[in-house]
């Protein structure tokens, strides 16, 4: 049977930077994946590549065995329906004026729906229970039965493949157990080949027979919930402690493990923090939450990580938007820095412009200061031109400086006051 889904290779992005990279996914006809993942991970890029909404830069798509790009829009209409997080309405359309509108991809221009187009549109009301409400203005329901009647446009359109894009996303739990039973009997019933973005782990687990999960743009894993849902792996992925347990039936449940608490005044460190491009906003928070002192810089002015840390009261060492850091800014660092226990390197990429904030995790590790360096994919973070930060880095790492790719890695360090350990990289 041809595939429903087939990409090789697919690299997309916005402003030249990618977001899915060499993505290859295949996905069978009549079958229910959930693609998971943080924010950022390319979920919602993937969606707007499979219907055309968004070009990829490279690699190749077919649907249905055929090349995406060789589709027009109105017949890739008709075989791919989208529901999105919050289906939004330009003018006050009843249910089934709304409903109606699923159908205009199959009715030649200026046509109206006949007797046929009626009773398809009478059937995806009917499996979405919402023929009572065929009356009522669209924007008058409550959530869930918005969200229905969205279900209900794309059934409309007869597709052979929906995607749902977050369809319980602010919905309560009966809400979202309604409409995932929907989709699961839509599923079987129709053999409707279904891709679901979630970030609900749990309810991804128990509908969905095959879980992919997303990383900055790339297939971490892909299989059945068990093989996915595995705490080694959410860790690293999420950045944050998770426990998987199995529930009566066999089905992993996910819960977050216990947040540190709030140190005592007399316990908590100064820390200084390089980041940079919103690589320090969640570690900005939680150093804040923790109750630690906090230092940053040296970042440009209207940096988004520096809008958050001075939201957080952090003093800051600036330079100018899109310069590199000068002597000013550099020395006003070093001020900050040297009163710090620790020197925190965030998951931040580095140029010529601001790979002298290297120099601040060196003199501090010279001092006898703990350094500790997210070590993401250091190679891919090196755009020096003569590609001089990655063997600074590596240096750091054989004087003591530790490596952490969780926060709680670096609240626990932070905690233990520990020096640094020499057998680190």
């Amino acid at each position: 049977m041809t595939p429903a889904l087939e990409l090789h290779e697919v690299t997309a992005g916005y402003r030249r930077q990618d977001v899915l990279c060499g993505l290859s996914l295949t996905v069978a006809e009549g079958e229910w994946v959930a693609l998971l993942g943080p924010n950022g991970a390319g979920k919602s890029t993937l969606f707007r590549v499979l219907t055309g909404l968004h070009p990829a830069a490279a690699g190749t798509l077919r649907l249905f065995g055929r090349d995406l790009r060789a589709i027009r829009p109105a017949e890739r209409a008709r075989l791919v329906a989208v529901v999105p997080q919050e289906l939004a309405t330009p003018m006050a359309f009843t249910v089934e004026e709304l409903v109606t509108l699923g159908r205009l991809s199959v009715l030649s221009r200026w046509a109206r729906p006949v007797a046929a187009d009626r009773r398809i549109m009478e059937r995806a009301m009917a499996y979405t229970d919402v023929l009572e409400l065929r009356d009522r203005p669209y924007d008058e329901l409550s959530g869930g039965e918005q969200q229905r009647v969205a279900i209900a446009l794309a059934l409309a359109q007869e597709p052979r493949l929906i995607l749902l894009d977050e369809p319980t996303a602010h919905l309560d739990i009966n809400h979202r157990l309604e409409i995932l039973q929907l989709i699961e009997r839509l599923n079987v019933e129709r053999k409707l080949t279904v891709l679901l973005i979630s970030h609900d782990l749990n309810l991804a687990a128990e509908f969905c027979g095959r879980l992919v999960l997303l990383d900055h743009g790339r297939i971490v894993a892909d299989g059945p919930p068990a093989a996915v849902l595995r705490e080694d792996l959410l860790r690293e992925v999420y950045h944050c402690d998770l426990r998987v347990r199995p529930d009566a039936a066999g089905t992993p449940v996910v819960a977050p493990d216990r947040k540190p608490k709030s140190i005592p005044p007399g316990q908590t460190v100064r820390v200084h923090v390089i980041c940079g491009g919103g690589s320090g906003l969640e570690l900005l928070r939680h150093l804040r939450l923790a109750g630690h002192q906090v230092t940053c810089g040296v970042l440009n002015a209207g940096d988004s990580d520096a809008r958050a840390a001075a939201a957080l009261d952090a003093e800051l060492a600036l330079e100018e938007p899109f310069s590199p850091i000068g002597d000013a800014a550099l020395d006003r660092a070093r001020q900050l820095a040297a009163g710090a226990s620790a020197v925190v390197l965030c998951d931040v990429p580095f140029g010529p412009g601001n790979v002298v904030n290297l120099t601040l995790a060196e003199e501090a590790l010279a001092r006898g200061a703990r350094v500790l360096i997210n070590s993401h994919q250091l190679d891919r973070r090196d755009f020096t031109p003569g590609r001089e930060a990655l063997p600074r880095l590596t240096s750091l790492f054989a004087c003591g400086a530790l490596p952490w790719l969780r926060l709680d890695e670096v609240l626990a360090q932070l905690a233990a006051g520990r020096p640094p350990s020499k057998s680190a990289g």
